[in-house]
């Protein structure tokens, strides 16, 4: 019985001093939440079981971009939040388009030209004012209609929100983003980049924060990291704000990002080039093999 009560202790452990998630050589080991967190490994090596105990230990809110309904948390439909597009800078928002539906950056750009004077508040503004665009050559004329044949595809997914996505962010419980009733992967990719991006712009109202106070849990991480340097300003700009982003990946991520993270790996794999042989926990430049329970 003692376990079960030296575990609930350090399950208990403050935010400062990080989040208990397994036994070392030398004693419990902490998580440090004073900078994101990836937890990289293979498929089927417990990384979404140690996200979901990284959750219930650190006793902050947050918000679980769930890709496949795995999580045990309260859940919302991804196909009832409503984004507030107007919210979002139009260059920004163009990106997050775009990279979602691999546009080129020429097809970016004249996404932005079509949307920059008019008044977008959902996807189908952005669809009516990509219409109303005047075009004078062939190849813009092709550009348009290809850009406009993307956005039709997914613009229905984003047509019954109710739920405005501020609210998640105000949550004083974890809660689930369940995009498992998306069919498009496309759809799964720019919901989490709208969440993401308008996470930041609440944070940003609310000014710099001198410690965590909300956690983003980021599934099938890989799915967005590789989208580009958008994506990877939004992860390193919101630390100041509080936020820390958890990265559960079955990927090793780019160097920049590690930097910035405290890195669990679930599993060894020879890809990762890296002489461990156990579930290790990389720390400032520590290396620390851990017992996860």
């Amino acid at each position: 019985m003692w376990e079960l009560g030296l575990l609930a202790l350090l399950a208990l452990a403050t935010v400062r001093e990080g989040v208990f998630i397994g036994f070392g050589k030398m004693g419990p080991v902490m998580l440090p939440l004073d900078r994101h967190v990836v937890i990289t490994g293979p498929t089927r090596s417990g990384k979404t079981t140690l996200a979901k105990k990284i959750i219930r230990r650190a006793r902050l809110p947050a918000v679980v971009l769930d890709w496949h309904g795995e999580y045990d948390v309260r859940k919302v439909d991804s196909r009832l939040l409503k984004f507030n597009l107007a919210a979002l800078d139009k260059k920004l928002l163009c990106e997050l388009i775009g990279l979602s539906l691999n546009l080129t950056e020429a097809s970016v750009y004249f996404l932005y030209r079509a949307i920059r004077r008019a008044e977008v508040k959902s996807l189908r503004d952005v669809i009516t004012a990509l219409d109303d665009f005047l075009v004078s050559t062939r190849s813009e004329v092709e550009m348009k209609a290809a850009i406009a044949r993307r956005l039709e595809y997914i613009v229905d997914v984003f047509e019954r929100g109710a739920v405005p996505v501020d609210l998640l962010f105000k949550a004083k419980r974890p809660v689930a983003v369940d995009l498992s009733k998306l069919r498009l992967y496309e759809e799964k990719v720019l919901v989490t980049l709208f969440i993401m991006a308008s996470l930041y712009n609440y944070l940003f109202s609310r000014g710099v924060a001198k410690r965590p106070t909300l956690l983003l849990v980021v599934d099938e991480a890989q799915n967005v990291l590789k989208r580009g340097d958008v994506v990877r300003y939004l992860v390193f700009e919101s630390a100041k704000y509080g936020l820390r982003v958890v990265l559960v990946t079955n990927e090793m991520p780019p160097g920049e990002i590690l930097v910035h993270s405290n890195v669990i790996i679930t599993k060894p794999h020879f890809t990762y080039n890296m002489d461990i042989r156990r579930p290790t926990l990389i720390s400032n430049n520590k290396l620390t093999e851990v017992w996860i329970v």
